[in-house]
């Protein structure tokens, strides 16, 4: 991988008065200076011109008063942005190592600073760290990366059915989840804000991260490690892999059509105001997944009446950990996962089969669903369920018996065994998962 030895920062604050407008500005445009000396600068996406300080001066001046504005200042390899949304900012900045290592003091105390303010999140990182886990188109991977490098990474394709990089499997991929940017990195601040998805003590009970600390205005700080220019260091990649699961943000929001393909360290459950959450943990009390897990912590987040529940179990999962809905009358129990194979370029075979041994191997002879049948429903547009790849599934588990299929009007079904295991595995129409839904909202 070629290296550009730069950190990347990023600051997202919320609505807020003129008077914080202005400061946050003129905080902005003092880093900058401090930082290095621009020589270039692009007006809401105009062609650049050389820079001017009193020209920059009254643009900066003048955007509060604008709806919608740009501002990026550069010297050719550090770079400065601000954007004006509505009384709210976004600001990217660019540092080269030089700069990063001669000014760290004020840049961290400037994202600390202005996180405590008025900050939604923000975070700093390598920028060779975040091309290599965010850039996901093939082309412009190559500025980095050689085509052998780039042939040993995981791919999909995109809604123009265009082969692209599956970042989705990466640590530091950054996903949004209504409205909040989720990611690992190397330094990351969260703002109270965050507890209406992941509450805080999700992220402050975090193993093996460097330092977490809890800030004025309740923003919570977490490093991963020390040196953010060793992030690909296997025991950072680690930490970095470790945070992810343990905040479970690929349980909250993927966006690569059949999901992450790992078992859980957490799992979510939110209801009307309520967020309720369990935690996968060892006999040593560390993070594992959930089939390892002989620890359970589950917590309860009341967002209205903020109230808060915890407590810890230990023991083993039952049957019902992975097939929640039980059909006593028919003698079911059932679990279903919704995928859009024509995002993948195996036509999902590789999710099939994930999904399908996650639940195919689950013992539960002597459990009390042992006389149950246990169900797996893959909800399916219309056009997958034309073109289901059995054979590619077959030739893909061959340690599974596959017995006949059956195919009817509304769905497609066939009875797999392995290891006096069995799984019923059913193709359906995600139209019908989406009518079952709003039949039950009617009710």
């Amino acid at each position: 991988m070629i290296k550009t030895e730069k950190i990347y920062g990023f600051l997202q604050s919320t609505q807020m008065e003129a008077s914080q407008l202005r400061l946050l500005i003129e905080n902005w445009f003092a880093l900058v200076r401090l930082s290095y000396q621009p020589t270039e600068y692009y007006y809401n996406q105009q062609e650049k011109k050389p820079y001017d300080f009193d020209e920059v001066s009254q643009l900066l001046h003048s955007a509060p008063e604008e709806i919608n504005t740009e501002l990026i200042v550069t010297d050719g390899q550090n770079e400065s942005s601000i954007h004006i949304i509505q009384e709210a900012v976004l600001q990217r900045h660019l540092f080269t190592k030089d700069v990063f290592s001669t000014q760290k003091t004020v840049i961290l105390s400037y994202f600390d600073e202005t996180m405590q303010r008025d900050g939604m999140f923000g975070y700093l990182r390598s920028y060779d760290e975040y091309l290599m886990h965010n850039v996901e188109r093939i082309e412009k991977r190559q500025n980095f990366q050689s085509i052998a490098e780039i042939n040993a990474l995981p791919k999909r394709k995109n809604f123009e059915q265009e082969i692209v990089i599956d970042c989705n499997q990466f640590a530091g991929y950054d996903v949004f989840y209504n409205g909040y940017t989720l990611t690992s990195c190397w330094r990351m601040y969260f703002s109270v804000f965050y507890a209406r998805i992941i509450p805080q003590v999700i992220i402050t009970d975090a193993q093996q991260v460097e330092q977490v600390q809890v800030r004025d205005q309740g923003i919570v700080m977490v490093e991963l490690y020390r040196d953010p220019f060793q992030w690909d260091h296997e025991l950072n990649l680690s930490y970095q892999r470790l945070f992810r699961d343990q905040t479970g943000i690929d349980q909250l929001t993927w966006d690569n059509g059949v999901g992450i393909l790992r078992e859980p360290y957490i799992e979510y459950a939110f209801g009307d105001q309520l967020i309720q959450t369990i935690q996968y943990q060892n006999d040593r009390l560390q993070p594992t997944t959930k089939r390892n897990a002989t620890h359970f912590v589950t917590r309860s987040f009341d967002l209205v009446n903020e109230e808060y529940q915890e407590r810890r179990v230990k023991g083993y999962l039952n049957a019902q950990a992975y097939f929640p809905w039980i059909d006593q009358d028919r003698l079911r129990m059932m679990d279903y996962i919704v995928l859009k194979p024509e995002l993948t370029v195996d036509d999902g075979v590789e999710a099939y089969a994930f999904y399908i041994r996650n639940h195919l191997e689950i013992d539960y002879s002597e459990d009390r669903f042992k006389d149950y049948t246990a169900c797996l429903q893959f909800y399916l547009p219309e056009t997958a369920l034309k073109e289901l790849p059995i054979d590619g599934l077959k030739a893909a588990m061959p340690d599974v018996h596959f017995g006949y299929l059956h195919r009817t009007r509304k769905y497609t079904w066939v009875n797999l065994k392995k290891d006096g295991k069995k799984l019923r595995v059913y193709f359906m129409n995600t139209q019908k998962l989406v009518e079952q839904q709003l039949f039950t909202n009617q009710e």
